[in-house]
């Protein structure tokens, strides 16, 4: 054999090798047992590493007539990404009234704050609109794009804020290399979303992206996915209609910045508001990742890993408080949601077992 064949065959086994322990890192991700367990092992790193009375004062000090400004910045993101949700739904060819979208909208995000990874009330979403149009594919495919589109409205805000640290950060007395790394997630949020537009756009890269990510989907779920694809696709023909949508996420995910910026200034930190433009959506993307529950553990490392790093005097303790305190703001505000799911009388087992059955089943 020679030195060639070897070297392609070492590549083939590194490449089997790679996609076997992908695959199980996946599957165990994937899994809720899983995710409690990393989202127990994060938070209790942190409990072991905080003062929690200190955390807990931070948390008590907080001003009311700020977090009640928190909490209907919070809500009116919530009105307006219903109406960006609506208007992918009607490209698709579902028309609901906007009061009962909205009442979906509310369950969903509810879902969003108590499931794995951000997603469940986006599940919960899929399968109200489902029972009404009776329109799988097409209610993914709006689905979908309302969070691809919440994902690059946080990449177009965090591009600015990410220039302008990394131009002025001696004025901002931070290091250079923080400007650097600034500037490194301009140059990655800029790669990430040519590639998310490419990947709408062009069917040969979805193909690609398909073989590569062949090993990590659950069997069963490739067709599933291409199927949904399609309907994702037919956006392509709706070009006009699409940055009035993109208009809109970025408004609701600026809305969602400042609740983060709210609750700072409720506890009288004064953290500067470019840093949460510059990290909030870095974090919300990290979050959304199907790791833990909720985001739990991980949202408390970065904001740690990020904050306490540009922002001098700033304590692990009151960067944990802040964080909590704006996913508390949200629990709060989306509860609506939960009373309007319990009103249904629907049970989680009975959404099960609808997606179960029929052509839900068959969307995936």
């Amino acid at each position: 054999m020679t030195g060639f064949e070897n070297d392609g065959f070492s590549w083939r086994v590194l490449t089997l090798s790679a996609r076997s322990f992908f695959g199980r890192l996946a599957g165990l991700i994937q899994t809720r047992n899983g995710r409690i367990a990393i989202s127990a092992g994060l938070i209790a790193l942190i409990l072991i590493k905080l003062d929690i009375s200190e955390t807990l004062d931070a948390l008590l000090s907080a001003r009311w007539d700020y977090l009640a400004a928190a909490l209907a910045t919070f809500a009116a993101s919530l009105v307006l990404g219903n109406v960006q949700w609506v208007k992918l739904l009607k490209l698709q060819g579902i028309v609901l009234p906007f009061r009962r979208t909205l009442s979906f909208y509310f369950v969903g995000a509810f879902f969003n704050n108590i499931m794995p990874a951000n997603i469940g009330g986006d599940v919960v979403r899929v399968h109200d609109v489902y029972r009404e149009s009776r329109m799988p594919h097409q209610a993914i495919a709006a689905t979908v794009t309302d969070r691809f589109f919440g994902m690059v409205a946080l990449g177009l805000l965090a591009m600015p804020a990410g220039l302008y640290v990394a131009l002025r950060y001696e004025a901002l007395g931070l290091e250079r290399g923080f400007g650097l790394w600034s500037l490194a997630i301009v140059v990655g949020f800029m790669i990430i979303l040519a590639l998310s537009c490419l990947l709408i756009f062009s069917r040969r890269l979805a193909r690609v992206v398909e073989r590569v990510v062949r090993p990590l989907l659950i069997r069963g779920t490739r067709d599933r996915f291409k199927r949904v694809y399609e309907s994702f696709y037919s956006y392509r023909a709706n070009m006009p209609s699409l940055p009035v949508v993109l208009a809109v996420a970025i408004v609701v995910q600026a809305l969602r910045v400042l609740v983060h910026f709210e609750v700072s200034e409720a506890m009288g930190l004064n953290i500067p508001l470019i840093y949460f433009f510059l990290f909030v959506p870095v974090i919300a993307i990290f979050i959304a990742l199907p790791i833990s529950i909720g985001g739990l553990g991980m949202r408390e490392w970065l904001m740690i890993a990020f904050f306490c790093r540009a922002v001098p005097g700033l304590t692990d303790e009151q960067a944990v408080a802040v964080g909590l305190l704006a996913y508390v703001v949200g629990v709060v505000v989306s509860l609506a949601g939960g009373v309007i799911y319990l009103g249904r009388g629907l049970t989680p087992g009975q959404i099960e077992k609808e997606f179960s059955d029929g052509r839900l089943s068959d969307a995936g």
